[in-house]
Parts: C-alpha cells; structure tokens; sequence
C-alpha cells in the first residue's frame, strides 16, 4: 500500500491561494500545502495500482484552479481525477455514507477541520486531508500524510488515537467530530463497475 508524505517533499513547489495573491513565504511548497495532492495519490495507487505522481496531481490541480484557495479544493480536484482513473467520486457529510464506502471496498479522503474553542484538532491544528482506508468494528484505519513522530502524542491528541507507522486508527466518533467543522467533511472514492 502506497505512503506518501508530504513533508518530505519541500523542494516541491506548489502555487495555491493563486486568486489571493498566492501563498504565504515558506508555505508554497508540497510540504507545507498538498495533503489533498498527496491524498489523492495514495487513493488513485491503492484503489487502481495506477500511478499518479505528486507534481502531476499539483500540475492538474493548478490546471483546473483547485489551487485558488489555501491548499487544495478537493470538490474540484477529486471529481477530475477519480474520471481520469475510473473512479467514482462523491462527497459527504454522512457518516453512514462514509462507512458504507469503506465497507464496500472505496476509500474517503476525509477533510479535517482542526481546533476550534473547546476542541483540540486530532488529525491537526489548521485544516488538513487524510486518507481512510478501511473502517472496522467501529475504529477507522488512516494514512496520514502529515505524520511525523509525537504527532498524536501532543496535549490534547494522546489516548486518542493509536499509531502503527504509517497506519493511524482512531474511532469513527473521534474522526467525525474532527471534520463537523466542514463542508463537504469527506470525500468518497469507488471504482467504477
């Protein structure tokens, strides 16, 4: 199964926020910004065995303007390259539907809102994807592509969630209140019958 991980990937421009004057010093690259990119990636290899490439992902998602915002517009993105690999895509808020995906073979890019008063981000402080590769007993399993040593140890994040490199798990509970703050919360990814 295929892990990628973006901070590893620095050297790697990437232009977004492009309708706003583009991005912050030191925010314009692959590590800082393409947890969508590198999402993306991992589900289209892990779901097709076909490759998709960082710098082609970012060359797409500038090409189509998912790069317009902060990060990546992943209801842009997702749509364009789940048809280029004959993948399905949908996006949700309804947990049920996100199950119901993992269970029947897709996987969800699921789209982390963070911290906010009273509530310390698991998945991250700001906003961030990851992917969800299967779901079981009530315990979903995650790759990260943010995951760097004492991540989930932090104050506010330990006990949460468990690590077995590169595979995080946490329950379903924790991950759908990680995304309540936004919309859509997931991304969803099938192959086509």
């Amino acid at each position: 199964m295929l892990y990628l991980n973006q901070l590893e990937h620095p050297m790697v421009p990437y232009l977004h926020n492009a309708e706003n004057g583009g991005a912050p010093e030191g925010k314009n690259n692959a590590a800082t910004a393409a947890c969508g990119p590198c999402s993306l990636c991992m589900v289209v290899e892990n779901m097709t065995f076909a490759k998709l490439t960082l710098t082609e992902c970012l060359r797409v998602s500038c090409e189509i303007g998912a790069n317009h915002h902060m990060g990546t517009d992943l209801s842009m993105l997702g749509p364009v390259i789940a048809e280029r690999y004959g993948m399905t895509y949908e996006n949700t808020n309804d947990m049920d539907k996100v199950i119901k995906c993992l269970e029947t073979g897709g996987q969800v890019i699921a789209n982390s809102g963070g911290d906010r008063e009273g509530y310390v981000g698991l998945l991250t402080h700001g906003g961030h994807y990851v992917v969800v590769v299967s779901h079981d007993n009530g315990e979903v399993c995650i790759l990260d592509p943010s995951l760097k040593e004492g991540k989930y140890e932090e104050e506010g994040r330990k006990g949460r969630a468990r690590v077995i490199y590169p595979f995080v798990y946490t329950s379903v509970e924790e991950l759908k209140m990680d995304c309540s703050n936004r919309d859509p919360g997931f991304h969803l990814f099938k192959r086509k019958k």
